[in-house]
């Protein structure tokens, strides 16, 4: 029990990272990957950095990273990976997945369309403490409780 509390506190002095942060650092212009290691550099310093297992498999589609090189890099990054989710998380992503769907209904096609994944991270962003993202617009629309940190 006292392990468990420890988690959860601990948990919520993270922020989560989005995919696109970690890409911006790895293979973005230099003025997006130097935004996006301030930004990183800044908040590591205060508080932990998490990714989910969502954020971790969306890596892998970086071009010539495996897992051995995720690994390295999280290490040295000090990233960590959140691998269990919590029931409640997955039931969040879930609500705003299908809020997003009926919202999407009625507006005119043309939007971009958004996967379920976006919602997962969200989700386990709000549960974490907060997301560290290059897409603040989708996050605030469907997450606007979330605390977001722009790169």
């Amino acid at each position: 029990m006292v392990a468990r509390a420890s988690r959860a506190r601990e948990q919520a002095l993270s922020l989560a990272v989005d995919t696109n942060v970690i890409i911006d650092l790895v293979a973005g212009t230099q003025a997006a990957a130097e935004l996006a290691s301030t930004v990183l550099e800044k908040h590591a310093e205060r508080q932990g950095l998490l990714i989910c297992p969502i954020v971790y498999a969306e890596l892998f589609a970086h071009p010539g990273w495996n897992k051995k090189e995720i690994d390295a890099f999280l290490r040295a990054t000090t990233i960590g990976v959140q691998w269990e989710i919590a029931r409640d998380v997955w039931e969040a992503a879930g609500s705003a997945w299908a809020e997003y769907a009926a919202r999407r209904k009625r507006q005119p096609s043309g939007a971009p369309r958004r996967l379920l994944a976006d919602f997962a991270i969200g989700a386990h962003a709000a549960a974490t403490g907060g997301l560290i993202t290059g897409d603040a617009a989708f996050y605030r629309t469907n997450f606007p409780d979330l605390r977001l940190i722009t790169v």
